[in-house]
């Protein structure tokens, strides 16, 4: 009677993964959306105080098969992060043919209202787990992602928290990932972070507006000065650094440079007049 109880309690496991799968439809411009409540509170749980677990909210492209091989386009918004549920805009930067497009909320490892919300150093661990168990459940859930031409990025906080992954040499996220956009941010790449070997291989896209005070704490015309640092350690190192000014603008990512940001990632030729 035992073995019987045990078949039957197989068999309803077997039954409810199957439905499990049935539920996530691997087809064109399906979006998979992903909740872990074990991990740590997003940015945006700490700032607000609304409990929400953190989650990770993706968008197959319109051309999507299982046959064929898709890379991610991965997108980190500014300020607290938002809920990791807006893949719409890597569809906006990136186009909704051959990417598979991210939302990903940010992460502190602890927050208060004197310290703000600007991402630092001391939350790489906590920044650096968190993606890599989001990120891991979305490469088991859709089997054909490809590292190549895959990239990462974001604006503002969530530029800051693109170059503390570069900065902070993370493994995950330069094994699967080949290009890096950051605009409106990114200081941490100024830390002798261009010289490491690991990212010979990789490509990246700097975006500063061109308004003065740029950054709070530096002189003017900051990030125009962070610019022209970065690109000469880039250049110093040989490395596939592209650095835009965006033009009338001040701490934004316009739909302009949306475009521009999405033709460098896919590898398209920049309008000469744009790039520095």
């Amino acid at each position: 009677m035992k073995n019987i109880f045990r078949i039957l309690a197989l068999a309803l496991i077997v039954a409810a993964c199957a439905r499990g799968a049935e539920t996530l439809k691997l087809e064109p411009n399906a979006i998979l959306h992903f909740e872990f409540p074990d991990l740590p509170d997003t940015l945006e749980t700490l700032a607000s105080g609304e409990k929400q677990p953190a989650q990770l909210t993706a968008q197959l492209p319109e051309n999507y098969s299982r046959d064929g091989k898709f890379p991610l386009c991965v997108y980190l918004d500014g300020g607290d992060g938002g809920r990791g549920d807006r893949p719409g805009i890597a569809r906006a930067i990136v186009g909704s043919t051959n990417f598979i497009c991210v939302n990903l909320p940010l992460f502190k490892r602890s927050y208060s209202t004197n310290d703000g919300a600007l991402v630092s150093l001391d939350d790489f661990d906590t920044v650096s787990h968190a993606y890599r168990v989001m990120l891991q459940k979305l490469f088991e859930a859709v089997p054909n992602i490809t590292a190549e031409h895959s990239a990462f990025g974001g604006f503002s906080n969530g530029a800051h928290t693109t170059a503390l992954l570069i900065a902070g040499q993370d493994e995950f996220i330069l094994h699967y990932f080949q290009a890096f956009y950051i605009a409106e941010g990114g200081s941490f790449l100024a830390e002798n972070t261009l010289q490491k070997e690991s990212l010979k291989h990789c490509r990246f896209l700097f975006l500063h507006g061109d308004y003065a005070g740029s950054v709070p704490g530096t002189e003017p015309q900051g990030f125009l000065l962070l610019g022209r640092a970065i690109q000469y350690f880039a250049k110093e190192q040989n490395l596939d650094f592209t650095t835009i000014v965006m033009q009338n603008t001040e701490h934004d990512l316009p739909p302009k440079y949306m475009t521009i940001t999405g033709q460098w990632i896919r590898g398209e030729k920049l309008p000469v007049t744009e790039t520095k």
